[in-house]
């Protein structure tokens, strides 16, 4: 059982990191509302387009790593006797990570919008 926690860290951790490999090799060319980084801040013009996007790519990349690594020894703790709050607690982290990439995105975009 303890598989099933550590398969799923592994599981979101790769998705993370293909993501973000993804929009770091194809970034979008123009402003969209189908793909890439789309808040209202980063489609106000190109500059902050294309730096919303090349540098959310890395915070996913790096996250990813990030949610392998702890979500493997959460689910190692965890998951030998409660596999349940074990994947509550990777999806948790999963949902940490992904607000913590708007807030830094965020953040930058601010700074060079001023």
């Amino acid at each position: 059982m303890i598989f099933v926690s550590i398969g799923f860290a592994l599981l979101i951790g790769i998705i993370f990191i293909l993501s973000g490999q993804l929009l770091k090799r194809k970034p979008p060319k123009d402003i969209n509302a189908i793909y890439g980084y789309r808040t209202s801040r980063s489609m106000k013009n190109m500059d902050l387009w294309n730096e919303a996007n090349q540098y959310s790519s890395k915070i996913m990349i790096n996250n990813g790593y990030v949610m392998i690594v702890a979500g493997c020894l959460v689910g190692m703790g965890l998951g030998v006797k409660y596999q349940v709050a074990a994947i509550f607690s990777i999806m948790g982290m999963m949902l940490l990570l992904i607000i913590m990439m708007f807030i830094q995105v965020e953040r930058r975009l601010k700074q060079l919008d001023k």
